[in-house]
């Protein structure tokens, strides 16, 4: 369930701003980014699909000869102190039918020790869930009814032992060396070619997912994915994914 383990498909925006001219003007951010504060949770996953930022419809890249053009993918698997960024206008997700199965439930367990109270099994829970921060980069551009965090809210932020003892920029180069990248081109007929790296024939088998974008009762994407090489990565991997045009489908209503 994308609602409960992971995020549903998305374009960052200025939301509010949508909702007040009628809900078809898009402005995205610059860059989008996800730096991840646990090895835990479904991974990210981005694509490079647009909407036309003035009416809100599907974009269907092409080149010069009319074909469509590629779709450029990234997998993103967290670990603690890998930063993540990308074109602020790219579809992106968090979902979790892309981990082992079991392994989200796996990941939330964890032994209650005797005599702890409800606050520190409150630190206990946070520990054992996926946490990123993300931060949107926006220039020369202010997204509408956003303000600064009040100053007098500052004292009331849960301190750093929430998520045990994080140096966060300390994990960055550990995270940097940890995962290991591979490059796959998704061809026809459910093959994959790797380009960069390399990957086990077992987990080489295509199937084509089916998943809800947010906030959209009706609309859809189907991606054809190498599932079980997804559920074979490890925290900190990368894939890298190149799909033909028009295997990637968008239906329904602009999201």
């Amino acid at each position: 369930d994308m609602a409960k383990s992971g995020i549903s498909f998305h374009w960052d925006k200025d939301e509010d701003f949508r909702l007040l001219t009628g809900g078809s003007l898009y402005i995205h951010p610059h860059i989008s980014t996800v730096t991840y504060l646990t090895d835990l949770g479904a991974p990210t996953m981005v694509l490079s699909k647009r909407v036309d930022p003035m009416s809100g419809a599907y974009v269907t890249d092409a080149d010069d000869a009319g074909s469509m053009s590629n779709v450029d993918g990234l997998v993103s698997f967290p670990k603690q102190g890998k930063h993540l960024s990308f074109d602020g206008r790219y579809l992106h997700a968090a979902p979790s039918d892309l981990l082992r199965d079991g392994l989200f439930e796996e990941q939330c367990k964890f032994d209650r020790p005797d005599g702890i109270d409800m606050k520190e099994m409150k630190v206990l829970e946070r520990r054992h869930r996926r946490v990123s921060f993300l931060v949107n980069v926006w220039l020369n551009y202010h997204p509408y009814n956003v303000h600064p965090f009040p100053e007098t809210m500052i004292s009331n932020l849960s301190k750093m032992d929430l998520l045990g003892d994080v140096r966060l920029f300390d994990k960055c180069d550990e995270a940097k060396k940890s995962g290991e990248s591979v490059t796959l081109k998704l061809k026809g007929e459910g093959k994959i070619q790797c380009e960069e790296g390399s990957v086990d024939e077992a987990h080489a088998d295509v199937v084509t997912k089916n998943w809800p974008m947010g906030n959209c009762r009706n609309d859809c994407i189907d991606v054809p994915m190498p599932v079980d090489l997804m559920k074979s990565r490890n925290a900190g991997d990368d894939v890298n994914l190149i799909w033909r045009g028009e295997d990637i489908k968008l239906s329904g209503t602009s999201s």
